[in-house]
């Protein structure tokens, strides 16, 4: 979704600085009709009204011919803030392997692979066999985990703190219920998944009942 507002705005921004570039050319045509008249009314024997309007003509102008650079300044800003706005959309990365700990779990750290894109995917977890999905926009990170035959879920919401590090507020949910909340970080690692995984459920601080 992020990529696709992503090309809208540019190709918008695109169309409006095209646009006012030809817009920028319509005062030369102007001049050129506008002289193309005094001519005429010169060869009509009306010379001093010739001449005074050539030098209104001359004068309107130089008014106008900083019309187009304003415009090319004005797209060339434009397209600089929407490539810093994706730039800056795109410049955090969860794909990878984490370590994750929070006050909920108390049994240690959690490894969790997140697979996909920059916007959104799946996870898996390396020590269980809870999986769930994710979605990042910009900074902000959103990512939740169950496993199917059981009531529970972790629902986590925070941020990016720097490229390799997040961190924010969780919820343990059973029923759909909030049994409990707490705080979660995570750092990536180099890790890979482990084997003779177990439902979550299993090892949980919060017993299902």
């Amino acid at each position: 979704m992020i990529k696709k507002q992503q090309k809208w705005v540019a190709l918008l921004v695109t169309l409006t600085f095209m646009g006012l570039l030809q817009v920028s050319t319509m005062p030369c045509e102007a001049a050129a009709a506008n002289t193309t008249e005094q001519i005429s009314a010169a060869n009509t024997e009306q010379g001093p009204r010739f001449i005074e309007e050539e030098g209104n003509s001359g004068v309107v102008g130089k008014k106008k011919s900083i019309l187009p650079i304003v415009l090319i300044g004005v797209g060339v800003v434009a397209v600089a803030a929407v490539l810093f706005l994706v730039v800056l959309k795109t410049s955090y990365d969860i794909v990878g392997t984490w370590s994750e700990t929070d006050t909920i779990w108390t049994e240690g750290a959690t490894t969790i692979i997140f697979s996909g894109d920059k916007a959104s995917g799946t996870l898996t977890l390396a020590e269980f066999d809870d999986t769930g999905t994710y979605t990042v926009d910009g900074k902000n990170v959103h990512f939740e985990f169950s496993i199917a035959g059981y009531t529970y879920k972790w629902v986590f919401d925070g941020a990016f703190d720097e490229k390799d590090k997040m961190s924010g507020t969780v919820q343990y949910l059973n029923n759909n219920a909030v049994v409990d909340t707490g705080t979660w970080t995570a750092t990536r690692t180099s890790g890979s998944a482990g084997s003779g995984k177990l439902p979550m459920a299993t090892r949980s601080a919060r017993k299902l009942q």
